[in-house]
């Protein structure tokens, strides 16, 4: 029997699948440089973007804690989010990858303060869907709405999100911790 023919399927199978394994990229050029942007300014700029980026995601998310100018760059944004546990190291996302729902999700989960689910803490010490689970505690709590964890993010799917977690993070403050 020959066995070449199914190795060589099994291979262009593969192939096949590696060019899809890569971090989508925004190919969008904005028409100003969103860094050099205050607060405010930075927000209504989200609204036109049709894809998020790592980075603006990150300073968005951090808009909740406080104004940005504290977190000037894109290093200093991510450590903040790592000391808070809104993002992980392993992840090796760079500041121009397109931020994704279960990225976001983790993000806001841990900004928010939601206590994770029971999924997410079986699932914790070995690291596995630590996104997908925390998408699913912010669906839960109705800070996003439902999709894949690897689907991309809209600025106006972002700007949703932030409202409903600083209304959420708002009633905490004002309640106390």
């Amino acid at each position: 029997m020959d066995c070449r023919l199914p190795i060589a399927k099994v291979a262009v199978f593969f192939m096949a699948a590696l060019p899809t394994c890569t971090v989508p990229r925004r190919t969008w050029t904005p028409l100003q440089d969103p860094t050099q942007l205050d607060d405010t300014a930075f927000l209504h700029f989200l609204a036109t973007v049709p894809t998020v980026t790592v980075d603006e995601g990150s300073r968005a998310v951090l808009l909740l804690i406080g104004p940005t100018d504290r977190w000037a760059t894109f290093e200093q944004r991510w450590a903040e989010l790592e000391r808070r546990g809104g993002v992980k190291a392993a992840w090796r996302l760079s500041p121009g990858d397109t931020l994704d729902k279960g990225t976001l999700a983790h993000m806001l989960r841990a900004v928010c303060d939601l206590p994770p689910g029971l999924n997410e803490l079986l699932a914790a010490p070995a690291g596995l869907g630590d996104r997908r689970y925390a998408l699913r505690t912010c669906v839960y709590h109705g800070l996003l709405s439902y999709g894949l964890p690897h689907d991309s993010v809209t600025g106006g799917e972002l700007l949703s999100a932030l409202s409903a977690a600083e209304s959420r993070v708002a009633c905490r403050v004002a309640n106390g911790p």
